[in-house]
């Protein structure tokens, strides 16, 4: 077979070469991209592999250097052009997927789905061979400043996209090492019957009295599937392992709140999405209108995958938020002394599986790495010292690709019955929403719920000698699902979605009586109908609304009026009149309310005074609050820690220890309110009304999430203030007759920079619009969208095979 290299050089900045092979085309139909004000492309063709070849074209003329980076960061091919210091990222990331677990799923799909990846790739290579054909227009300089090229696309690269960013993201949290290594510290420090107390205290499995997204009234949970699990007999043995866990705490997560019929004045239903992913730049999601070949859909996605996560079709619209089921867990291999690549299973000995995994390290040798699988899945930690491994088992690992064609095929639903056929078959644990042009609305928590053994506490590591493996998954019928439930809304903000479910297992993230999303409750059920204008209004007022107020205040409250010093009375009557908002309407750099400054710095002292002397070394992990502090914005919004949800629960009396160590409540909080005025005296100086807290900007990131650059530092954007809201905010109004969307997605459209320097003129359009909480119309209809092109794009699409 010839190969042939072609070598590109620009003016001397860039130089190159990209292997190629020798390829025949087959002429396709024509597809035809039309872009709006925006930047916004709709693609429209008759056949399903035009189509996605059209969506991959044109997401490279856009994002080609952030894609680029992302299916590095995914597959762990980064250091091949970044360097060495990215070694220990590739390896991480290649234990995190199974490449030939890939491959099957995707030979296994029939002709149409398999159109779908392999037009995108191919419309994908069709932009790149035009950036080779004129590289002083179109190669992005990121590429050039980087010292490499763009590389070409299969139709494993755009799967991979959606497994590392989505599964192996939201689908893959766990901090069952974490939680073991929090449970031995408190067994040394007070013995097992009281660290266990903690524990349960700290990381429950189950909550009662919390916000729900829907009632008893909509979903009656199945009796045998989640009953309580005992705990865990496995010893709190030393692990000598650095486990490999995307663990970190992250404050956000996503918000959305659907609005039925009875609710909605002026229309029939309204869905306001806003998925917090974190704010970078170029845009975490794409927007996109995909038109013909069985789709007619618009809306924005993550990454630009193939299957639209926020938008509409002609009849229904959907949103999604993490769902924080568990859906996770880790076993402990124990290694043969005699061969430390074979494990103990089942009476047996049983031989790892194991590839060999070259990842190529710019300027340096290839680094050579040995990847393991036991029959649980990836194995993230290998200690042949200690012959003890983990490995990680999770309940979608294998349906990857049907998980993401199940949110492609759910956009092209026509009603509620249709929609929630495809739930079943989406692995991941994500709370999915619809909404009707009949004014229907409804929701489902979909993902693979695994059936444990009894004794097996999801919350830390069980052996994986085959005595605590699944039983099997729960079936689809066991997750909570509502339609039109009986509140006529739905609200989450990653909150429970329903009685009776199983906590996730995360020290850094629970359920408890303090919810966000209660901010978002307490709007909709307080107000008797709502116009769409008003449905999007809520976004401004639940990004400014302190979370942690609504909880504390009347606590603060009661004790005040226990208390007969003039001191806390004052305070308490300065604190109650506070609007519970945190903004700079006078645009003067300072927050407008000083009690926001308060707050902060009492959520912290609460949170020590009630944890701290319990917890001894442990407190650690949970002594944040949550709220950002100077220097040290948010990663993806506002939220309640896990530290500050115990602490409200053991301020009511909830938990199984007393941490007031026998204090009255009153005395307790009136000691911490001194505590917290005398602090911000010294500081601010002795009249509160006058303290002045400098605002905390929005950053964005010029990384993606995994902290791989996508664009310059220099360059990236900061908004003035931060606001607790989504990556990007969405809204579709259903009427008899038509729908209507609108989004704002920043800081816009498109990341290209020409090699000369130039800015797409839609890199940074919509900043002031999100900064200002306004929006732009996201278009669908053939005669608005040919109305407000601003250019057109003819294709020839073309099916590449290899020689």
């Amino acid at each position: 077979m010839k190969r042939f290299l072609i070598c590109m050089f620009v003016t001397g900045i860039l130089s190159g070469c990209v292997t190629s092979e020798p390829i025949s085309t087959v002429p396709r139909e024509q597809v035809q991209i039309l872009r709006d004000e925006y930047g916004t492309p709709h693609i429209y063709a008759d056949k399903v592999y035009d189509l996605f070849y059209g969506y991959g074209y044109a997401v490279s003329q856009d994002r080609l250097f952030q894609m680029e980076m992302a299916k590095r960061s995914t597959q762990g091919a980064v250091a091949e052009v970044l360097g060495a210091q990215y070694l220990n990222f590739d390896i991480n990331a290649r234990r995190l997927y199974s490449p030939a677990s890939i491959e099957r799923q995707l030979t296994s799909i029939d002709k149409k789905d398999m159109d779908i990846f392999e037009g995108y790739a191919a419309g994908m290579n069709a932009w790149i061979a035009e950036v080779e054909r004129q590289p002083v227009k179109y190669m992005p300089k990121q590429f050039i400043d980087f010292d490499f090229l763009p590389s070409q696309w299969s139709s494993f690269d755009v799967a991979m996209i959606f497994v590392g960013t989505m599964a192996n993201r939201f689908g893959d949290f766990n901090s069952e090492t974490e939680n073991l290594a929090i449970l031995a510290e408190l067994t040394e420090k007070f013995g097992s019957e009281k660290a266990n107390a903690i524990f349960d205290d700290l990381n429950p499995q189950y909550t009662r009295g919390t916000a729900t997204s829907i009632s008893k009234q909509d979903w009656q949970p199945p009796t045998e599937v989640f009953s309580q699990i005992r705990k865990n007999p496995t010893s709190l043995s030393h692990f000598a392992l650095e486990a490999s866990q995307n663990s970190s705490p992250i404050s956000g997560f996503s918000n959305c709140y659907v609005i039925g019929k009875n609710k909605v004045k002026g229309a029939n239903s309204i869905l306001v999405n806003g998925p917090q992913f974190g704010w970078y730049d170029p845009a975490y999601t794409y927007s996109v209108g995909l038109h013909g070949a069985g789709f007619n859909i618009v809306g924005n996605t993550p990454f630009a995958y193939p299957a639209i996560l926020f938008g509409h079709n002609e009849n229904i619209g959907w949103g999604a938020t993490w769902g924080a089921g568990d859906i996770v867990d880790l076993f402990t291999l124990d290694l043969d002394k005699k061969d430390p690549e074979k494990y103990r299973y089942n009476e047996e000995l049983i031989a790892l599986e194991k590839r060999l995994e070259v990842i190529k390290v710019k300027d340096a040798d290839d680094h050579e790495q040995v990847i393991y699988r036991s029959v649980h899945g990836q194995v993230i930690a290998y200690d042949e010292r200690n012959l003890v491994a983990i490995s990680k088992k999770r309940t979608w690992d294998g349906s990857e690709i049907k998980s993401l064609l199940a949110w492609l095929y759910q956009a092209t639903a026509e009603n509620y019955d249709q929609w929630i056929t495809y739930a079943d078959d989406q692995a991941l644990n994500i709370n999915w929403y619809y909404s009707d042009r009949d004014g229907n609305i409804a929701y489902s928590y979909t993902g693979h719920y695994p059936l444990r053994e009894k004794g097996h506490d999801n919350r830390i590591p069980v052996t994986g000698d085959g005595s605590m493996d699944w039983l099997g998954i729960q079936d689809f019928s066991h997750n909570p699902s509502a339609l039109n439930p009986e509140a006529d809304f739905i609200a989450n903000w990653n909150n429970k979605p329903a009685p009776g479910v199983l906590n996730p297992d995360l020290y850094w993230y629970s359920w408890s009586g303090a919810d966000r999303v209660d901010a978002l409750n307490d709007e909709l059920a307080g107000q008797a109908l709502f116009t769409p204008q008003e449905a999007w209004d809520l976004v401004q007022k639940s990004s400014y609304v302190d979370l942690f107020a609504k909880f504390i205040l009347p606590i603060i409250d009661d004790a005040s009026l226990a208390s007969a010093e003039k001191e806390i009375q004052d305070l308490n009557t300065w604190l109650q009149s506070w609007d519970r908002n945190s903004t700079d309407k006078d645009n003067d750099g300072y927050y407008d309310q000083p009690q926001y400054l308060f707050m902060q710095t009492f959520a912290e002292n609460i949170i020590e005074a009630t944890l701290g002397d319990d917890l001894g070394e442990t407190f650690k992990y949970f002594q944040s609050s949550g709220y950002p502090k100077k220097g040290q914005p948010t990663a993806s919004g506002m939220n309640l820690s896990s530290g500050l949800k115990a602490t409200y629960e053991a301020l009511l009396g909830k938990t199984k220890i007393d941490y007031l160590n026998g204090e009255a409540l009153s005395s307790f909080i009136q000691r911490v309110l001194k505590r917290t005025f005398s602090e911000l005296q010294e500081q601010y100086g002795s009249e509160y009304t006058k303290w002045q807290l400098v605002r905390y900007p929005r950053l964005f990131d010029h990384r993606n999430f995994m902290n791989i650059p996508q664009n310059y530092a220099s360059q990236t954007p900061t908004l003035p203030l931060e606001q607790n809201r989504g990556t990007e905010n969405n809204m579709t109004v259903f009427y008899s007759d038509r729908i209507e969307a609108f989004e704002v997605v920043p800081p816009g459209q498109s990341g290209f920079i020409a090699p000369d320097g130039t800015l797409s003129n839609h890199m940074y359009d919509q900043l002031e619009l999100y900064q200002n909480f306004d929006r732009k119309r996201m278009w669908f209809y053939k005669e608005d969208v040919l109305r407000q092109a601003k250019s057109k794009t003819l294709l020839e699409a073309r099916r590449a095979h290899l020689q």
